[in-house]
């Protein structure tokens, strides 16, 4: 017998550079599925700094989304 892979529903929404990677939308993947894993899905590059906010929260990016959520990358600017 086959084991189903269960998937869930996240909101993903881009603030600051990113926004040229991707534009908001709904996306289906697989359960478990954490910050750091979805920015390496959405091929944004790894030099780029981010915060991952989910439903309001800042939360680590190696969390655990979960179904329904809805998460906001934000790039980190710095300089002087």
């Amino acid at each position: 017998m086959y084991g189903r892979i269960s998937s869930m529903k996240i909101k993903v929404r881009p603030v600051g550079v990113i926004r040229k990677y991707f534009t908001e939308h709904e996306l289906e993947t697989a359960d478990g599925l954490t910050s750091e894993q979805l920015i390496c899905d959405l091929k944004i590059p790894g030099k780029l700094k981010m915060v991952s906010i989910v439903n309001g929260k800042g939360i680590p990016l190696k969390e655990k989304l979960k179904d329904g959520d809805k998460v906001i990358l934000v790039t980190l600017l710095s300089g002087g």
